[in-house]
């Protein structure tokens, strides 16, 4: 019962940190627009936002600056590049929090289950749990750097030949970008966007175009803005080098389903010879089995 009830807490504290963090999100995207609109919030405006950001965002950003100085900068650094390429779900003092609520979480768990164990298996079962319990924050940021790069490599063939198709019809590169933003659902339109959203408050298209590749890491959408930023270095025509990269990005979208696709007969082996195999088997020497010990 008391492992029940601390497993109940458990859950409890990680959904209100999620909800903490995720209405924090929101208020910080509330509060951009309305600076780029006319500047500084009013009290109203202030007292109008959730409990969360007024009061829970001060004490997480209090944590955040206690913890960047008990931690490794390296470390933290890492942390932050692997968020960043997650597409920034939280920040750095929410994940350091989430971990530690995990963590102690697993050994709360432990410590309340170890007396109830039933020998070694037992205590073996929960200290998977704790381990399982610590390393859980650091799977999930794992499963969303590796799920936003897939959904990025994925859009990327159709989202560059929309912008070919913009810019060869006449428009600029800027306006192609935010055109083909808008119409580009998922991780690859929100960084067109926020690309776009960068360069009209004043930032270069180049620093703009190199922050998209250190958010995104891809090797296909970094060569495709090298080229453009080199085209815009040379003079050549961009609308050239956009079509030379739309057919490459093409051919590398044909040469991976062609690897996936000599993927699947190795895939097939496996789940030939442990799930129908044995189903075959017993089909056929099941009943020649039951008449043999029938008779002996």
């Amino acid at each position: 019962m008391e492992l029940l009830a601390a497993a109940c807490a458990a859950g409890a504290v990680f959904i209100g940190l999620i909800t903490l963090i995720t209405s924090g999100q929101a208020a910080v995207a509330s509060r951009l627009d309305r600076f780029e609109r006319n500047g500084a919030a009013t009290r109203d405006e202030l007292l109008a936002e959730p409990f969360a950001a007024r009061v829970g965002i001060p004490v997480m950003d209090r944590l955040r600056s206690i913890a960047s100085r008990l931690l490794p900068s390296e470390w933290a650094t890492g942390l932050e590049r692997r968020l960043l390429l997650a597409g920034e779900p939280i920040s750095l003092h929410g994940f350091l929090t989430m971990w530690l609520l995990s963590a102690c979480a697993g050994v709360v768990l432990v410590a309340l289950g170890i007396g109830q164990a039933n020998g070694l298996t037992g205590i073996g079962a929960l200290l998977l749990i704790g381990l399982l319990f610590a390393i859980a924050p650091l799977y999930w940021l794992r499963l969303r750097v590796a799920a936003r790069k897939r959904a990025l490599i994925k859009a990327l063939p159709d989202a560059v030949d929309l912008i070919v198709t913009t810019v060869e019809a006449g428009l600029g590169l800027d306006a192609a970008l935010s055109e083909v933003g808008h119409e580009t659902a998922g991780p690859l339109g929100e960084e067109l966007r926020l690309t776009v959203r960068e360069t009209t408050l004043g930032r270069s298209r180049r620093d703009a175009l190199t922050r998209l590749n250190e958010r995104t890491d891809v090797p296909e959408l970094k060569t495709f803005v090298q080229s453009i930023i080199q085209a815009e270095q040379t003079g050549i025509p961009v609308g050239q080098v956009l079509r030379t990269q739309a057919a490459q990005i093409r051919l590398k979208k044909r040469q991976r389903a062609e690897t996936e696709a000599q993927r699947a007969p190795v895939k097939m082996v496996v789940v030939l010879a442990l799930l129908v195999l044995p189903a075959m088997l017993l089909m056929v020497i099941g009943p020649a089995a039951m008449r043999m010990a029938d008779q002996f």
